[in-house]
């Protein structure tokens, strides 16, 4: 299948699309699009997250008090300025890293993946897996973050947009410990797990409804690591 076909074989025919990328499993074409898509959409969103960050240390008094005053005014002023005047420059090195750093996880990720299926199945490859896991993200790194962007343009904030349950909780604070949890149930994550498991299903010649049951067993520890994370960083905010 070539590019465009597996394209959109993933949104209308993920079935067709999985069982040939497990016969033949073509990644790099896969791998430079959702490069792309990254690195736009953090060059996209850049100035607004800069904006976000800054009246988040506005409004830190925990930050205030563990770096001091002189380093904490140092600080925010250097955030200012990021935020009231981002390069372009700044906002491709951003952009790059950012894209960079969310292919580099999306590996890691395929392999954690392939790790816990095979503790259901002798079948299956890695180089299977990172395939079909690479082509699956195009849902939520294309479209999910194609919706985000709109989102965060209309609101002109990235922490307080949602595409997961928080959508349902207007007024939750996005730094609150439930708005994180609520958040992280995303929809496009959702979407892109139930398709993925087309893809399990085929590599590791299993039915349907254990290959439901790896990935989005995967998806819950994913994303409880996520939570914990986020958690953490902002309670030292």
């Amino acid at each position: 299948m070539k590019t465009g076909e597996r394209f959109v074989g993933v949104f209308f025919k993920p079935g067709e699309t999985f069982k040939a990328l497990a016969e033949k499993p073509v990644w790099v074409d896969a791998l430079i699009i959702i490069l792309i898509a990254l690195a736009l959409y953090n060059y996209l969103i850049a100035p607004f997250a800069a904006r976000d960050s800054y009246t988040l240390y506005q409004q830190s008094t925990k930050l205030k008090q563990q770096l001091g005053e002189e380093k904490f005014q140092t600080l925010l002023e250097e955030t200012r300025k990021k935020a009231e005047d981002m390069s372009a420059s700044a906002r491709t090195t951003q952009a790059l890293t950012g894209g960079l750093l969310g292919v580099v996880i999306l590996i890691f990720q395929a392999l954690l993946l392939f790790v816990l299926a095979k503790f259901f199945s002798a079948q299956g490859t890695y180089l299977q897996v990172m395939s079909a896991f690479l082509h699956a993200n195009f849902i939520n790194a294309i479209l999910g973050n194609g919706l985000r962007f709109l989102l965060v343009s209309a609101k002109q904030s990235v922490f307080s947009i949602s595409t997961g349950l928080a959508v349902f909780f207007p007024r939750l604070d996005p730094t609150s410990t439930g708005y994180i949890i609520l958040t992280s149930i995303d929809f496009f994550q959702l979407w892109m797990f139930g398709v993925l498991a087309y893809g399990l299903s085929a590599i590791f010649k299993t039915e349907m409804k254990k290959a439901l049951t790896i990935s989005y067993l995967f998806w819950g520890l994913k994303t409880a690591i996520n939570i914990i994370l986020a958690i953490w960083g902002m309670s030292r905010i």
